[in-house]
């Protein structure tokens, strides 16, 4: 008769797991997951069927858990820059808050061991918040920016602005205030340039 299921036990998988991928990435072995996490090796394989059954439980978990934080309050309901800002001051407070969940998160985006179709379903948890920054960006660079190239931008810069507060953690305010002033500038230089298709 199989055991019962243990939610702090897979949530101690979870976390184990988590650390690891952040520091070593996702070659990490089940066993040292199993370890880090206080359980037998064959413990993970009750809670998760493969280890690429873990990795995607994981991703969908913090896309779930970013999706969540960026639309957590009320938006200021500009439709533009304080609508753009607040979702940038969520998505640095929460990487600077939890650096080991967003290096991890960007090492399963990347993760050959993670299915296509597990990214796409984690994306999907962002259409919400697509559609306010498309709204955004069309009124700061026009409705041909890419929003996809703003995506990859602005991950750029809230990487460099997580850096800044590392280093600085009593200028977190000035520094997430200056990150998004680059950010947004740099989205009305592309209506400069004209299109650009990715």
């Amino acid at each position: 008769m199989a055991r019962p299921a243990s939610e702090e036990k897979r949530t101690a998988i979870m976390n184990a797991t988590i650390g690891l991928v952040a520091a070593a990435g996702t070659g990490t072995s089940t066993a040292k997951i199993a370890k880090k996490a206080g359980v037998a090796e064959g413990t993970v394989f009750t809670y998760f069927s493969t280890k690429e059954a873990l990795l995607s439980a994981l991703l969908l978990e913090l896309e779930g858990e970013l999706a969540d934080i960026l639309l957590k309050d009320p938006l200021p309901g500009d439709e533009g820059r304080e609508d753009m800002q607040h979702f940038w001051n969520r998505l640095i407070d929460w990487g600077v808050t939890n650096p080991t969940k967003w290096r991890t998160l960007k090492r399963l985006k990347i993760s050959s061991q993670v299915p296509d179709s597990i990214r796409t379903q984690g994306e999907r948890r962002f259409d919400e918040a697509a559609v306010v920054l498309a709204r955004a960006l069309a009124r700061q660079a026009g409705e041909d920016a890419n929003i996809r190239y703003a995506g990859i931008i602005m991950n750029a810069i809230a990487e460099a602005t997580f850096d800044a507060i590392a280093d600085n953690p009593n200028q977190r305010e000035t520094l997430k205030l200056r990150g998004f002033a680059v950010f947004w500038g740099g989205m009305a230089g592309l209506s400069q340039e004209g299109s650009l298709t990715l």
